[in-house]
């Protein structure tokens, strides 16, 4: 039976039930200012063909009397060149103008720092509700404050419907939120699931930015929640997976991968006093060809943005060439060995440090630009510092070395070194390292040795333990950036070797010593 037919019955049934009511739910998340297209897919995503794919949805359920609800789940920003355009307002103006009713803050949404996300927020009015159950926020920070509330509530069709929103908490990022505190989403997301149950809502939703596996621990810890529309993970969830309650309700969740290249949709019924039914579920590839025009014109103004900031010419100037595939579902992982090599060696450090998680899913295939070097790594903490991350340098001693790979493994991130390799096992209290050799040798305990570091890790280390803030106490930034870095190492190969290639057989410039897989 066809998601029609199914359809089709169901809405019979309804005509004879007044009592129970259908409902669509479209849902995204991590879009990550994916404005023109999704990743390696330039006839697929993008924000005017969303809009215009949700467009499609509204307008056909109106047209059989069902009513329409639109969600984001966060990280609608920083995570793509885009999010630079007029210092992050076109991201908040594109989400403006998608039609989202309800809209949970992701911690990529805060990177830019508390000053000017309460500049952004006291410019605009947004359309939509910016929720963040578990986020406390100074009374210094006017703008962040007002806008940002623990849950929003609706009546439709006679049907009230409370959405609360929890972001993650995880301390490689929540160091960034100078604006007050996040607390645990969990804890938060009990806590006010009791009070929108008091408050008479026939179904509550959570809108979540904490990771599927989070996701299922709220849901098996939750009494009131009757459906879990999640982000953070990128994971494209295309049957919800179920879990039990504490009261033995299965509470589904779902969630809609990423970059713009799927909408969820969700059609359920509702009874009062009976849980939601999930009629069909469906993740909807955007591929729809018709475009809004008012998103495509803002994408337009996107583009000259960016052109008056960093020059055209100069973003699409060609300086190498990767042989990665776009269904390699290595590549993020070898782009991330080459920019952990890289760094090491334009620094002359003995080892070098990075997260590839920092580097997302859009790592360079074919010709490169620099468009594509800012977008195979595109972060940036502060938005006057339109060039990227900088490379940091410490010294630490060789006696030292074993206790702060073990205190940086507690990011809750993948970690790719070069100059180093070590063998290690997961604990109950963590990783613990051993047999650690650098460039071959064994430590020697009494050697200072040079370590470079992206500054996401270094930034992000002083928050994690006191381990971590210890160790990595005189950090040096350095004159050099990570963008014209790969660059500069990409030129290079091109002039000596004709094209510089990434691929499995042809591992010279990238070297998978080790990724500690903490976040499984």
């Amino acid at each position: 039976m066809n998601f029609k037919t199914i359809l089709l019955s169901t809405l019979v049934f309804y005509q004879i039930n007044a009592e129970a009511r259908l409902f669509q739910i479209l849902h995204t998340n991590d879009t990550h200012s994916f404005l023109d297209s999704s990743t390696h897919d330039k006839n697929r995503g993008g924000v005017a063909r969303l809009k215009s794919l949700i467009d499609f949805y509204k307008e056909k359920m109106k047209a059989e009397g069902v009513s329409t609800l639109s969600l984001d789940a966060g990280d609608f920003t920083e995570g793509n060149l885009y999010y630079m355009a007029d210092a992050g307002k076109k991201s908040f103006n594109v989400q403006n103008n998608i039609g989202y009713d309800v809209v949970t803050m992701g911690n990529h949404d805060y990177l830019m720092g508390a000053k000017d996300l309460d500049d952004i927020l006291g410019e605009m009015d947004l359309n939509f509700s910016l929720l963040a159950a578990n986020v406390t926020v100074n009374s210094h920070y006017k703008n962040i404050q007002d806008a940002i509330q623990p849950y929003k509530e609706f009546t439709i069709d006679g049907v009230k419907f409370g959405i609360l929103g929890l972001t993650t908490n995880e301390i490689f990022y929540n160091w960034r939120f100078n604006a007050g505190k996040i607390s645990n989403p969990i804890k938060s997301g009990l806590y006010y699931e009791d009070i929108l149950r008091k408050r008479n809502n026939d179904v509550i939703i959570g809108l979540t930015h904490i990771g599927y596996l989070k996701d299922m621990q709220l849901g098996l810890k939750s009494s009131e929640l009757d459906l879990i529309i999640g982000g953070h993970s990128h994971t494209s969830l295309f049957k919800p997976i179920y879990v039990k309650n504490k009261n033995k309700k299965l509470v589904p969740i779902v969630q809609a991968g990423q970059h713009t290249e799927y909408l969820g949709r969700i059609i359920i019924d509702v009874v009062k006093n009976q849980p939601i039914k999930i009629v069909s579920y469906e993740l909807v590839p955007v591929k729809y060809e018709a475009k809004d025009e008012v998103l495509n014109s803002i994408v337009e103004d996107a583009n000259n943005d960016l052109a008056q900031l960093y020059g055209k010419e100069w973003l699409e100037t060609e300086v190498g060439f990767s042989d990665l595939k776009a269904n390699d579902k290595e590549g993020d992982k070898k782009w991330a060995y080459f920019i952990t090599d890289t760094m090491k060696e334009k620094v002359n450090a003995d080892i070098a440090i990075h997260t590839p998680a920092m580097n997302g899913d859009d790592f360079p295939i074919g010709k490169i630009t620099r468009k594509d070097i800012i977008n195979s790594m595109p972060r940036v903490f502060d938005l006057e510092d339109k060039f990227g991350w900088s490379i940091y340098t410490t010294k630490i001693k060789g006696v030292w070395l074993q206790l702060a790979f073990e205190a940086l493994s507690r990011f809750g991130q993948p970690l790719t070194f070069s100059g180093i390799t070590m063998e290690y096992v997961k604990t109950p209290i963590g990783i613990k390292i051993r047999h650690v050799l650098v460039n071959g040798k064994k430590i020697n305990p009494f050697k200072s040795y040079t370590v470079a570091f992206t500054e996401g890790v270094v930034r992000g280390a002083q928050g994690v333990s006191k381990y971590t803030t210890a160790i990595l106490r005189h950090p040096k930034k350095t004159k050099f950036r990570i963008w014209e870095t790969m660059e500069e190492k990409l030129l290079t190969e091109k002039h000596s070797m004709g094209i510089h290639k990434l691929s499995d057989e042809n591992r010279v410039f990238y070297r998978p010593e080790l990724e500690l897989p903490i976040t499984d």
